[in-house]
């Protein structure tokens, strides 16, 4: 067997100092999601391809984790594979519901058109039991449902009689349920939150604050007037001071342009202020791109948005934020718009693939691929504009084909990549700022001035 480095291991450009001196240097190893140490020397011989030079003890068990392979090998079609396997899988259903088509927000970057939208009983009971018959079907044994919007929380009753009907019915077949929110934080309470974890299953929950108040306030505006910052960020601190809803994950997301990007740092200070920092509380730095609608004016260039989140991302782990420096888990799916086991479902009974399309000008029609009334309760939704996108990768189409990160990343975003734009997440370009985030306060090493010329 001739060996060779895997495609998919980034090592660190530079070498680091364990507390004994011995010099080390990162590694990350994307197929199986973890970072590593390896000495030094046995790096340089990884990426000079001198791999008689490896002990053989370590040489056997860099083949064991995947960074050295067989040089015959075809680790992007196995990444692929796997990647087509659990799109294709109906082992977990998943349904994103817009209860509503309106938000009580008027967002500058925001490329939804929002408008009010009548409820229909028949609807939503073939809504209902769409979702009933997924989790009576032979083949699942995970049914999720994330609420979207608009404002999910402005049809509040809606989501609370449709969730007691799924979790009855999951107890009934005996599948695992749970469900998500996105939400933008001006109508949650205390109460809410309860009654959405302890009786309807609300596992995750995504709230968006852009900045300090006086920030947050002038970009997510209220229609009414009223403004929102420090209503949400009470409720949050009553969540995490009384330890109430305790299994229930808040995300905190913060959309980041030219426009509120000098007061990150100002925020995570609030944020942590008000308590927000234990380990149920993460907090996801995103930034702002285009739904189809121009942003590029605030819109910040990828590499240039990598350097500035580096910073922002050592400060907030010093602080004690819970921040996911290097992706920990594989990619089952790209996406919802890669998964023939998920659909998005609009407030008419439209069907999409893509949630940047339901609400978005000029894709809201071209992008339905089914319309409820007419699609059977117990059928997986039709296909859709990217359910080719694994080809794509393989055949070179897409600049994923040769991306180091591919296990962890599925490509990001298609619509994105189809549309011309740079959906890459900002640790491929950051990502020896990460390392040295890790290695500093992880791990307790110190670095050297030592630097490798060229990254393996």
């Amino acid at each position: 067997m001739n060996l060779t480095k895997s495609r998919y291991v980034v090592l660190s450009d530079r070498v680091y100092r364990r507390p004994n001196g011995a010099q080390v240097r990162l590694g990350y190893l994307s197929r199986r999601a973890r970072i590593f140490t390896i000495d030094s020397v046995t790096a340089g011989h990884i990426e000079s391809g001198q791999f008689a030079a490896i002990k053989p003890v370590l040489l056997a068990e860099l083949k064991r984790l995947g960074v050295l392979v067989d040089d015959t090998a075809s680790e992007l079609s196995e990444v692929v594979k796997a990647l087509r396997v659990g799109s294709d899988s109906a082992r977990h259903r998943r349904f994103t519901i817009m209860p509503t088509a309106y938000c009580n927000m008027g967002c500058s970057y925001c490329g939804q058109e929002h408008y009010k939208s009548p409820h229909s009983g028949d609807r939503i009971t073939r809504l209902v039991s769409r979702v009933q018959h997924a989790m009576a079907a032979i083949d699942t044994d995970t049914v999720s449902v994330t609420w979207f919007g608009g404002e999910p929380l402005l049809a509040y009753r809606l989501i609370t009689e449709m969730s007691e009907r799924f979790v009855q019915a999951a107890r009934e077949e005996n599948v695992f349920y749970y469900a998500r929110m996105a939400t933008n934080g001006s109508l949650i309470t205390t109460s809410k939150l309860v009654s959405l974890h302890e009786m309807y299953a609300l596992r995750d929950l995504d709230v968006t604050i852009d900045g300090p108040q006086e920030m947050h306030d002038r970009r997510r505006i209220l229609k009414s007037g009223k403004q929102s910052y420090q209503r949400c960020t009470a409720v949050l601190s009553e969540i995490a001071r009384g330890d109430l809803a305790a299994g229930l994950n808040i995300n905190i997301r913060v959309n980041v342009d030219s426009e509120n990007e000098p007061f990150i740092d100002r925020l995570l200070e609030d944020l942590a202020a008000a308590g927000l920092t234990g380990p149920r509380f993460t907090v996801q730095l995103m930034p702002v791109h285009s739904w189809g609608n121009d942003v590029s004016q605030v819109e910040i260039e990828a590499r240039s948005y990598a350097e500035k989140e580096a910073l922002w991302l050592r400060r907030a782990v010093t602080m004690g934020f819970r921040i996911t420096v290097m992706p920990t888990q594989l990619k089952s799916t790209t996406c919802m718009a890669t998964t023939r086991s998920g659909e998005i479902q609009d407030p008419s009974g439209k069907i999409y693939t893509c949630s940047e399309h339901p609400l978005v000008p000029g894709v809201r029609e071209s992008g339905i691929v089914a319309r409820l009334a007419e699609l059977p309760d117990d059928a997986l939704r039709p296909p859709g504009q990217f359910d080719d996108w694994y080809d794509q990768v393989s055949s070179n189409e897409q600049a994923c084909h040769s991306c180091a990160f591919l296990p962890v990343c599925g490509g990001s975003c298609p619509k994105l990549w189809r549309e011309g734009h740079l959906p890459c997440p900002s640790f491929k370009f950051n990502v020896q700022d990460r390392f040295d985030l890790v290695a500093t306060e992880r791990m307790g090493l110190a670095i050297t001035e030592a630097e490798v010329s060229a990254r393996g």
